[in-house]
């Protein structure tokens, strides 16, 4: 009785603190929007949430994308840590780590080539904005370019390959590693880890995408602090505040 009574108290704690993170994400993304739109453009702070989804967009579906593929044998082969604690779970499996082979990177590499598909008119639109100094802080077209098709052609779709492949598998050493901490703090399987099971994987897939602005700078182009900070508040306000819209409205059972 009093292990259930903990439960429920524990439950009702993390749906509060879903609805706090819900609305402290709606208004950090608020803030930013402000704040670059009066020191800079509001295009400024379009091109920022485009060129941060441009980025992530591989990691985003490689992590899904192993949950669909998920299954079978665990990682870990049903071991323990020297805490006594599995060292990943029943849920992080083999099987998952497929995802983004078979899923996300495919995926990922199709959206891209849409957007080289396309490239000459969005590139029209964006010399018509900068022409008419729309844009403060990011006024290269370069930047633009790529983010958007990966840089010139055709060396542009191997720099795109290599973003996406080590986007797609950042995402998964990151899923990982949050995976080990979540055991490490006895948190159950499908109990919320705040913040860290929103971010894990996505700041992880951004230290793997700028590995190689340090090796070939010319190639690659180092995510900038305004796209690192946006980042880190969109990925898990993205998650926070859909979960929570959900579970406010009845779709969902539990904020998470």
């Amino acid at each position: 009785m009093a292990s259930d009574n903990k439960l429920e108290n524990i439950e009702r704690n993390d749906k509060k603190i879903a609805v706090i993170l819900a609305i402290t994400f709606t208004f950090l993304i608020l803030t930013s929007f402000f704040l670059i739109a009066f020191v800079f453009k509001w295009a400024d702070w379009i091109a920022v949430l485009i060129f941060s989804l441009l980025l992530i967009v591989p990691a985003y579906i490689s992590n899904a994308s192993m949950v669909i593929t998920g299954g079978g044998k665990p990682i870990d082969g049903g071991r323990n840590f020297r805490d006594g604690r599995r060292i990943l779970g029943d849920h992080k499996t083999w099987n998952g780590l497929k995802g983004p082979l078979y899923i996300g990177i495919p995926i990922s590499f199709l959206i891209f080539l849409l957007f080289n598909i396309i490239w000459v008119p969005i590139k029209d639109l964006i010399i018509n904005a900068a022409t008419q100094g729309q844009y403060i802080l990011y006024d290269n077209i370069e930047i633009f370019e790529y983010y958007f098709i990966g840089g010139e052609f055709p060396i542009n779709f191997l720099v795109l390959i290599i973003r996406i492949i080590l986007a797609s598998y950042g995402a998964v050493v990151g899923d990982l590693i949050g995976s080990f901490l979540k055991r490490r703090f006895d948190i159950k399987s499908g109990a919320p880890f705040w913040i860290v099971d929103q971010l894990d994987f996505a700041l992880m897939a951004l230290l793997f995408i700028s590995i190689p602005g340090f090796i070939l700078p010319n190639l690659f182009i180092l995510p900038d602090v305004f796209l690192i900070i946006f980042l880190i508040i969109l990925t898990p306000a993205v998650s926070v505040i859909a979960n929570t819209v959900a579970y406010i409205i009845g779709l969902k059972d539990v904020p998470w």
